[in-house]
């Protein structure tokens, strides 16, 4: 899926541990599922999964080296983001591994994305957003983490959701630390990106840290 690994340009970066395989509904995993009435919205943005119809507007950051060098992932073309929306619209939100995508407009034209991915280990998600660099520097990507946050807690019951950053996308680390995110670990020199090591700052926030006023800075 998308970017776990976030930024005000380029979303944080894609999980690399092996998703579990589906477990069966029981008490712990039903409190996530819930019924939505889309779309979220907040002061400025419309957030709301995403649609096949979006592989153009996606394409327009997810093709720039300088957004998707902290996604490692190599820059689409036109034929990816085809398969790759046509895949996210249809994909279920469900289970451990299940991934939702949302795409963030403004003024009605989708600028970014955002996404929520159940991980591993009990009431556990990981955070991640990404938005074209023509609106950057407005925060509009705290504004959308900020939605993601909330969807996370008040309608899917997470106990607890991270984001993967790398060290040096400054923007993002921003935007977390924003949102009232800590950082609880800095594994050093832990993955490779454009041939050289890099470094993976991990941020985390609770339910119960979620909107408790010491925990909130301005966009």
């Amino acid at each position: 899926m998308p970017v776990p690994r976030a930024s005000e340009t380029g979303p944080v970066r894609r999980p690399t541990e092996p998703a579990p395989a589906a477990q069966p509904a029981t008490a712990e995993t039903v409190a996530y599922r819930a019924d939505l009435a889309w779309p979220l919205t907040t002061d400025r943005l419309t957030l709301r999964p995403v649609a096949p119809d979006d592989a153009e507007a996606f394409l327009g950051w997810r093709s720039r080296t300088d957004v998707v060098r902290y996604m490692y992932q190599p820059p689409w073309d036109r034929a990816t983001a085809e398969a790759k929306l046509r895949t996210w619209s249809s994909a279920p939100f469900e289970d451990v591994g299940d991934v939702l995508v949302l795409a963030v407009e403004l003024d009605g034209d989708v600028v970014g994305e955002a996404m929520l991915k159940w991980a591993a280990g009990p009431r556990q998600a990981e955070v991640g957003y990404a938005l074209h660099p023509d609106v950057g520097g407005r925060g509009l990507a705290t504004e959308a983490a900020r939605a993601t946050l909330r969807l996370a807690f008040a309608t899917y019951g997470f106990h607890r959701v991270y984001a993967r950053i790398d060290e040096e996308n400054v923007a993002s680390v921003r935007v977390v630390e924003r949102l009232g995110m800590r950082q609880e670990a800095r594994l050093v020199e832990s993955d490779l990106r454009d041939g050289v090591w890099s470094t993976e700052l991990v941020y985390a926030i609770l339910d119960r840290e979620h909107l408790r006023p010491d925990s909130i800075s301005p966009r």
